[in-house]
């Protein structure tokens, strides 16, 4: 079941994704473990308990050239809760 959290991250840690077919931006919080996900459709989702080693994972691999949509496909979606942002 999607739960609806209605309150997005700050833009702290916002990794824009311009050349994805996939995603816009991804947003982190280390506080409470939170990877925030903007789609290309306009949704947007938080997917938690993220670890922070995770997402320097995903910082890593957009940063040389990997696919942002395969990591939140691959690494993501199959293993964390999530909640839709309204």
């Amino acid at each position: 079941m999607v739960t609806i959290r209605r309150k997005r991250l700050t833009n702290r840690n916002v990794v824009r994704t311009p050349g994805s077919e996939t995603t816009v931006a991804l947003n982190y919080s280390p506080v409470s473990e939170v990877l925030e996900v903007e789609f290309t459709g306009g949704k947007v989702y938080h997917y938690f308990p993220v670890k922070p080693e995770v997402w320097e994972d995903y910082r890593r691999t957009v940063a040389y050239g990997g696919s942002s949509g395969a990591f939140v496909n691959e690494r993501i979606k199959p293993y964390y809760e999530l909640s839709r942002i309204e």
